[in-house]
C-alpha cells in the first residue's frame, strides 16, 4: 500500500474547521473536484456514517466513517475507488498550531493488477492523488478563510 500526506495551514479558528469538516455529506461545498456530495442513510456524524459523491470526472463513490474523533478528525474507506486502485482509505485531522489550525489528509491506497498496477501508480496515479489531496486542501482553507473574515461593513467606511 501507497500512504500520502500533505497539510494546510488555516487562519482559523479549530471550531471553524471541524464544523467544515463534520459536515461530512457536504464536502462538495469546498473540494474542488467533487460534483455532488450527500450523507446515504439519516446517520450524519460518526462512526458508520456515509456520504455518496460524484467526481467531476464523473465516477461516483461511497466513503463510509471508521473513525471519528470529534473536534478534531476522522478515517474513513472509500468504496468503488476508481480502477484499478483499491483498499482505498483516507484520514483528516485537525489540530490548533501556532494561532492558525493545521488540517492534515492522508491517503493510502492499493493498487490491482500486480506489476502493472504498480506501474500504473508510479506513473500516474500517485501524482493525481496528490494533486487532489492539495486541491482539497486549497478549498478547504478557501471555504473556512471566507467564513472566518467578516464582511466589511459598508457604512463604517465614511
Amino acid at each position: 500500500m501507497r500512504t500520502l500526506t500533505a497539510h494546510v495551514k488555516i487562519a482559523a479558528a479549530p471550531g471553524l474547521v471541524w464544523d467544515a469538516l463534520a459536515d461530512f455529506g457536504d464536502v462538495a461545498a469546498w473540494a474542488p473536484y467533487m460534483r455532488i456530495s450527500h450523507i446515504v442513510g439519516v446517520q450524519e456524524t460518526g462512526v458508520g456514517t456515509r456520504r455518496a459523491m460524484q467526481h467531476e470526472l464523473g465516477f461516483r463513490f461511497e466513503e463510509c466513517v471508521t473513525e471519528w474523533n470529534e473536534g478534531e478528525g476522522y478515517s474513513f474507506d472509500v468504496f468503488r475507488a476508481p480502477w484499478p486502485m483499491a483498499e482505498v482509505k483516507e484520514t483528516w485531522t485537525s489540530r490548533r498550531d501556532n494561532g492558525f489550525t493545521t488540517v492534515t489528509t492522508r491517503v493510502s491506497y492499493g493498487m490491482k493488477l500486480g506489476y502493472l498496477g504498480a506501474s500504473i501508480d508510479w506513473l500516474l496515479v500517485r501524482f493525481i492523488v496528490r494533486r487532489e489531496m492539495r486541491a482539497g486542501l486549497r478549498g478547504l482553507k478557501e471555504y473556512v478563510e471566507r467564513r472566518a473574515t467578516p464582511p466589511e461593513n459598508p457604512l463604517s467606511s465614511g
